[in-house]
Formats: structure tokens, sequence, C-alpha cells
């Protein structure tokens, strides 16, 4: 799809510094660098933003922005808030994104009241250190029988963010509302994951949600006719290649994410390089 560039000069970004932590999502998941790699390193919407506000930065002769980026695929957000919110509290950024909950969610019997109180505390430790928050509303998706199961839980969970939200000062990007997300094609083969087109759009709905220009103005564009929907072929295919694999996996106790370490563990200046 076309994407048309934003005509509005930019808006200085206020903050020197962002830490980003959470789960597959905010890792980048599957938008990734170079294609071919086992293991490749994934670029994702908190990436894209951090590049994109340092460049805004750059171009008004402040500072790079410094960048960290603690998040790891498949952790619950009792995980991440044991193991990732305190180090990201002690960077003392001046913005922080706290995106979690997603694979809680997913999970039969899952309660979004106790996400949310969860995901409260940990705004309520950040908010008190004077740092500003990103928060998100998780998307629920239309496209698959079996993960739209999901979407009762996670509109109870977006309604308790919103609150969480009002009540504390945080940015919230609506991934609820995107009607862009329903186009199939920027899904990866996993139906979880974004491709780079879809961290693109992400992206683009964090700088709105900051306050920011955006930069492709037709970012909330909604799916193409008939691009909201797999085949039913398709859909046996997912569960024997993706969906039965999964639930093996987490049957036996195991993460994507055992073992694995944060790709950006430390403040880092964002500049022209950064992903070289």
């Amino acid at each position: 799809m076309n994407r048309k560039e934003e005509t509005t000069a930019p808006v200085i970004p206020p903050w020197d510094s962002f830490v980003a932590i959470g789960d597959s999502f905010t890792e980048g998941m599957t938008d990734a660098l170079e294609d071919g790699s086992d293991d490749p390193l994934y670029v994702g919407w908190a990436d894209r933003l951090a590049m994109e506000l340092s460049r805004r930065r750059i171009a008004a002769n402040l500072a790079p922005l410094k960048y960290a980026n603690l998040a790891v695929r498949g952790k619950l957000i009792g995980q991440v808030n044991r193991e990732q919110l305190d180090t990201a509290i002690a960077m003392k950024p001046a913005l922080m994104s706290i995106i979690a909950g997603g694979n809680d969610m997913i999970r039969p019997g899952s309660s979004a009241d106790k996400v949310a109180a969860l995901l409260e505390e940990m705004v309520v430790k950040v908010r008190s250190q004077g740092i500003e928050v990103l928060l998100c509303a998780h998307y629920a998706p239309r496209h698959s029988p079996v993960l739209g199961l999901a979407r009762p839980t996670v509109a109870i969970f977006n309604s308790n963010l919103w609150s969480i939200a009002r009540r504390h000062g945080c940015y919230v990007m609506d991934q609820w509302g995107l009607r862009s997300l329903n186009d199939t094609s920027i899904l990866a083969p996993d139906r979880l994951h974004l491709t780079g087109e879809g961290h693109q759009i992400m992206m683009n709905a964090a700088l709105e949600a900051l306050g920011q220009p955006v930069v492709d103005a037709d970012y909330q564009a909604r799916a193409p006719v008939g691009k909201d929907r797999f085949a039913a072929s398709e859909n046996v295919t997912w569960v024997k290649d993706h969906l039965w694999p999964w639930v093996k996996r987490h049957s036996r106790g195991r993460s994507s994410g055992d073992g694995r370490s944060p790709k950006y563990p430390q403040l880092v200046p964002v500049t022209d390089d950064f992903l070289e």
C-alpha cells in the first residue's frame, strides 16, 4: 500500500532518552533487519520510533536520543515487572514504554483485571520517578476464529488501560482501533506478530500518541477488501505449523524467550549508524 509523507513540520521531541520494556511486540518480531538469518535482529516499532525521534532532535541541533530496549519475546507481565522494570527505572529515562500482558491474555482462564492491576502498579512506580509513560491498547485479531476468542479479555484489559492512563497521565497508542492492522498481509505467518510494514504502522501510532507528527499520513487506512480474513485451508496450515507447536511448547513450561537477553540492554545514542 502506498505511504504518503506527512507534510507537517516536525515537532521537536522533548525527550532525551527512551527505554522500552515488554515482550515480543516491543522486541520487534518479526521485523527483521536482514532476511535469511536463523536468529535475526528485529527492528520493530520501538526501534523505528527511537530513530525517528532522534532524527528530529538532531535536525534541531539537539543531542541524539539515547535508547535502550529491554523487551524479550515470550515474557508474561509478571516477568517484565520482575526482570525489566527496575533496570529500566535505574536508567532514569525521560520516556518509558510499558507494553505487556499480551502473552498472559492469550492463555485460557487469564484475568484481564489482574493483568491491568499489575500494569497499574508498574505505571505508578515509574511515574513516581518523574518518567513519562507510553502504553498501548492491545489488538485482538478478528481474522482468526481461535485467536479471536481472546477479544473479550483484551477488551476488558483495554478499558482498564485507558482508565490507568487517565489517572496517571500516560500516553496511549491505540492498537485496538487501527483498522489498517486488519490487513492480513502485514501479519507474520504465526499471525501474532507483525511484518516491517506493520511495525511502521505502529511507529506512526506511537508518534501520534506522543503528540508528534506522523511520518505516513495514511497509516490508519482501512485494510483492502478481502484482505481481512484467511481462507479455511490457510487456517488448517496455521494450526499445524504454528498453533500446535505453541501449545506443546507451553505445556512443557517452555517459552520462546528462555535464555535470551535484551537486544539493547543499555542506553546508547541513536545516530545514523545505529543499526549498522
